[in-house]
């Protein structure tokens, strides 16, 4: 049977949390050796905890190809536009969850400027290395396309560990499952995670540590009539961006 099963994924997200441990020894060494490189032992802690962790899903499939069949160049700026369209759309859901305390400052200390680089560039290359190429594309080929999208969202928001991050990742994962399940390739799925993950990096510009359940777009906008209004905007667009991508992807 294609690799990997549903509790074969769960084992491989419970491997992934398992590495960090191992990974996260030269971070603590460069930190105390030169705490001003902590961000490097950081980003380099996580690129090994999930290379350890594809590299066993690529033994355990007896395979490291990956799909990166080409798309329509059209679909980039759509799927651009359709990513802006839904983290407008996600943020107020996000907004209201409740967070403890005690998570909200491991969030605010782990999310800084100097997690940019990890958030824009590391994340977007392995999570989707995982999760749609080895985890999406496996349930893809013992599961029904609905079964492997969702699956594999939930999975994906799950990985996030927190739950202001759980939901926007799981919503997002269906994005990307959708996409990955149309198109079979990776570089929209790539390049969507970047737009998204580069979005919510921008708030790091202005604010050195952020808070994740604070609604930023509306307390920029202000007048609770032109959010609703944008939020609106937003709905259509996603689903005339969907509209659009349905017509020119592979069916």
């Amino acid at each position: 049977m294609p690799y990997p099963s549903l509790l074969q994924a769960w084992g491989l997200i419970g491997l992934l949390l398992l590495a960090g441990i191992p990974a996260a020894l030269p971070s603590l060494l460069i930190s105390q050796l030169a705490p001003d490189l902590k961000a490097v032992g950081d980003t380099l802690a996580y690129i090994l905890a999930f290379s350890l962790t594809i590299w066993f899903a690529f033994r355990q499939r007896r395979s490291s190809a990956l799909s990166f069949a080409p798309v329509a160049p059209a679909v980039f700026p759509l799927v651009a536009l359709g990513t802006v369209a839904l983290g407008l759309l996600i943020e107020p859901l996000t907004s209201v969850l409740p967070t403890p305390d005690w998570l909200e400052q491991i969030m605010r200390d782990a999310f800084t400027k100097d997690a940019i680089f990890s958030a824009v560039v590391c994340a977007p290359i392995l999570e989707e290395i995982l999760l749609r190429g080895i985890i999406t594309d496996g349930f893809l080929k013992r599961y029904s396309p609905t079964q492997a999208v969702v699956w594999s969202a939930v999975i994906f928001g799950v990985m996030h560990l927190n739950p202001v991050q759980t939901v926007g990742a799981t919503v997002l994962g269906l994005a990307l499952g959708w996409l990955y399940y149309r198109t079979r390739s990776l570089w929209p799925c790539i390049f969507l995670h970047f737009v998204n993950n580069s979005i919510g990096s921008l708030g790091l510009y202005f604010d050195e540590s952020p808070d994740m359940s604070v609604n930023y777009t509306q307390q920029w906008i202000g007048d609770n009539s032109l959010y609703a209004a944008l939020l609106v905007v937003s709905a259509v667009g996603c689903y005339g961006v969907y509209r659009a991508l349905d017509r020119i992807l592979p069916q």
